[in-house]
């Protein structure tokens, strides 16, 4: 990510010209040390807000949070010093991540002094911090630092507030040459550790737009330059913080593989025009981001805890339909006990006493002798009453272990389901519908209740799209969406298609009272194949059928079903 101090001073300059002049209204805390400053300007009301948790940020907002019924202390503080009052002007220092807001604050005697409001945006040191303008003392923070948490600089009520305990580089926007500083600098640093070190506010993403614009590798060392590539580096390093200088901002979007993934403030070169996209405002182009980002990080987080749990279940499954399996093969071979009891019947005369086996004509096999193991506690009936028990046994067992190894695949396929409906989840919130399906099953446990929110029902949300002659086709994300597309919504005579013999979306397209065209229909199948865990394969089978021949699977688990009377199409995608 890019904030730097170019994005900085671009936000500083769009916040003086939407508060300059404006009253602050109110002032909340959320229990995330996020901060949001209603301000009353120009005719409308502004809300700014900041955050030092996580990916440290500001920007106007239009969205609310909730705040505690009981405010932190800090958030009383600034309502104390600056509720009520004028802003007097919003500057950046030195180019740098640093923002303050100037207040002229009036105390309980009705007398008059300035306030500064320091947003630092510093990574991990980021702070906001209350100070007296005129005897530059600290009067409080978000965050106070003491010698235990930071070696280097304290932040506590009463001390000193200074920006260079932070900010030591130089201004890029108030350097008139870089010609010395590179001939006079006595590191033999690379260009990128050179510019980084020497200014504040610069970013890498600044350097890769510097050595674009140069055509000058910035890994090559600075003792190494010659006097033509330092004029080079001159004349576009003062080009580029000359407009910057005098806020000629052109805020962009910055996409890759078409998802946005960054931003800055310039309009940088040496991206292609498809790679960008250029905005109005740098503060709804940073609400947007960080808003996105936040819902990715969530998404990922969110997914990738599910998705190992369900993993953990269906590796435990099918370590269990194993055993199951080795038990049925068992079972299966049971007939040979069978043998041995009826052999043992028509030879109890041949069984001496105490015997531990005996050997007699297998009239099954053409009367081949054969060896009967036997147990010498037991006399002939005994152990042939001991071998029709155990083919009985197996026999049972044989029946249990089919039924269980059948409900066992039935788990692992619905289990799989989940794992595709991950992987077509776009938010977090049906990552938790997915948690609830989940817990409803039992393969995971209640959350607290405090820890849920309501949630818009999503069962409707499913995919529709419109084929070029006309006919609707809906697309089931996730198992309750496929449940109500396929047993509520579909008609009996609307076609049903899913890909064959692997996890995939059920599909669903309408009758509308005409027939269906091949282009609709093989529009259908592609649908079907794309959204399945065969979407990478090549020559993907989809089944197709009357909604009418589709029925609840047995297992009753969400999403699955049964169906008859079905065709076959093979599609590539």
């Amino acid at each position: 990510m890019s904030l730097d101090g170019t994005v900085v001073k671009n936000l500083v300059y769009e916040i003086n010209n939407r508060v300059n002049g404006g009253r602050i209204d109110k002032i909340y805390q959320d229990d995330s040390n996020n901060l949001l400053i209603n301000i009353r300007a120009n005719g409308k009301r502004e809300r700014l807000f900041i955050s030092i948790s996580g990916s440290p940020r500001m920007y106007f907002s239009e969205e609310l949070f909730d705040s505690p019924q009981n405010p932190p202390a800090f958030c009383m503080l600034l309502r104390k010093h600056l509720e009520n009052n004028q802003i007097l002007s919003v500057n950046q220092y030195k180019m740098d991540r640093i923002v303050e807001i100037h207040v002229k604050s009036r105390d309980e005697l009705g007398l008059y002094s300035e306030k500064s409001l320091i947003i630092e945006l510093m990574g991990k040191h980021s702070n906001v911090i209350l100070i007296d303008n005129e005897s530059k003392k600290i009067i409080d923070s978000l965050k106070r630092v003491n010698f235990n948490l930071s070696s280097v600089r304290e932040i506590l009520p009463g001390l000193i507030y200074n920006e260079e305990d932070i900010s030591q580089g130089l201004d890029p926007c108030e350097t008139e040459s870089i010609i010395n500083l590179i001939k006079d600098c006595e590191e033999n640093l690379n260009l990128i550790s050179f510019f980084l070190k020497a200014f504040t506010g610069i970013s890498p993403q600044m350097c890769e737009e510097i050595e674009f614009r140069t055509n000058i590798d910035f890994k090559k060392k600075i003792f190494s330059l010659n006097d033509d590539e330092i004029e080079i580096l001159n004349k576009v390093f003062l080009n580029i913080f000359l407009d910057i200088k005098e806020n000629k901002f052109v805020p962009i979007k910055i996409y890759k593989e078409a998802i946005f993934k960054d931003f800055y403030s310039i309009d940088l070169k040496e991206l292609s025009e498809k790679d960008k996209e250029k905005i109005d405002s740098i503060s709804s182009l940073l609400e947007e981001f960080y808003n996105s980002k936040f819902l990715r990080d969530s998404l990922g987080s969110k997914s990738k805890e599910l998705r190992r749990a369900v993993k953990k279940h269906i590796d435990k499954i099918n370590r269990k339909i194993s055993n199951q399996s080795n038990e049925l093969n068992l079972a299966l071979n049971r007939d040979k006990y069978k043998v041995y009891a009826d052999l043992i019947s028509s030879n109890f005369h041949r069984i001496e006493k105490g015997s531990d086996h005996v050997t007699v004509e297998n009239f099954y096999n053409e009367m081949e002798e054969i060896e009967i193991p036997l147990d010498s506690k037991l006399d002939g009936p005994g152990n042939a009453s001991k071998y029709y028990k155990k083919y009985s046994k197996l026999k049972n067992a044989a029946v249990y272990l089919e039924e269980q190894i059948s409900i066992g695949k039935s788990e692992v396929e619905y289990l799989e389901s989940i794992l595709l409906n991950i992987d077509f989840a776009e938010t977090p919130d049906e990552i938790d519908d997915l948690y609830e399906e989940l817990e409803k099953e039992g393969y995971l446990k209640k959350r607290s209740k405090n820890n849920k929110k309501k949630r818009k029902d999503s069962q409707e949300n499913y995919i529709k799209i419109k084929t070029e002659d006309g006919f609707d086709i809906y697309i089931g994300r996730n198992n309750r969406q496929n449940d109500y597309l396929t047993l509520k919504k579909a008609k009996k005579n609307d076609l049903w298609f899913h890909v064959k013999d692997a996890p995939g979306s059920h599909v669903i397209l309408k009758n509308d009272n005409r027939d269906f065209s091949n282009s609709a229909m093989m529009t259908a199948a592609k649908l079907a194949a794309k959204y399945s865990s065969l979407s990478k394969s090549q020559n993907i089978p989809v089944d197709y059928t009357f909604k009418m021949n589709v029925k609840r699977h047995p297992a009753k688990k969400p999403g699955l079903v049964s169906y008859i009377n079905y065709k076959t199409i093979n599609v590539s995608i």
